[in-house]
């Protein structure tokens, strides 16, 4: 599956906290148990994927707000692939989450038995945000010391918060921010993409959209479930 299809692995864990951990208001949701899937397509709306989400647990401590969610990826036929656990944390009225979510999840499936290790500067969603608000950018480097040839770098960047909308998708219709931002992965060969997406409070990723560096849809990702 294209990277630019699993993107979405988004970005799909969004929140703001405004204030303290305690006061976190997430856009994603908080109760242990909670299932979340998401449905991938390619640029001629053909099923490529599906991610399925579900929080496995919550600690609070120090006034951060931590979430571990079990994150499982399935081919186009339903296949199971991989398998990982993402960890997210709210602390001083901001979220940050681990840009892991940028790594192909078929890619890192074949991997398993490779050494490498991964490095981050994860991205941010501060405590309040609205139309017109520049966000930081964050970058993952995949480092593989023995074919030093592999190893991968992506950055997302010009994040920008463009607008309030409205979305409907099979699970419902979500009011949404919507965030626009570039990727640049320089690996054997250097690819850059741009993504929208739109995301909801207490719900996280409604719908993300993928083009390639001449603005030409190549992908998009929608929820399709949610149950608390």
């Amino acid at each position: 599956m294209k990277r630019n299809l699993i993107l979405t692995a988004i970005s799909l864990m969004v929140f703001i906290f405004p204030g303290s951990g305690q006061d976190c208001t997430f856009f994603y949701p908080m109760e242990e148990g909670t299932l979340i899937e998401l449905r991938h397509y390619d640029k001629k709306a053909k099923i490529s994927g599906t991610t399925r989400q579900e929080i496995i647990d919550k600690k609070t401590s120090g006034g951060a707000i931590a979430l571990t969610i079990k994150n499982t990826f399935f081919d186009e036929k339903g296949k199971e692939l991989m398998t990982s656990d993402l960890t997210m944390e709210c602390k001083d009225g901001v979220f940050t989450f681990d840009m892991d979510h940028f790594l192909n999840d078929e890619m890192m499936a074949g991997m398993e038995d490779m050494e490498f290790t991964i490095e981050s500067d994860n991205l941010e969603f501060p405590a309040k945000m609205s139309p017109g608000d520049d966000l930081k950018e964050g970058i993952i480097k995949l480092i593989m010391p023995d074919m030093p040839m592999m190893n991968m770098t992506t950055r997302v960047y010009n994040r920008k918060v463009e607008a309030m909308e409205k979305v409907t998708t099979e699970a419902g219709t979500f009011e949404c921010l919507k965030i626009s931002y570039d990727v640049h992965t320089d690996a054997m060969i250097d690819i850059h993409t741009k993504g929208i997406e739109w995301i909801a409070r207490d719900v996280g990723v409604i719908r993300q959209e993928s083009y390639n560096k001449n603005g030409k849809l190549t992908g998009y990702t929608e929820l399709i479930r949610l149950e608390k």
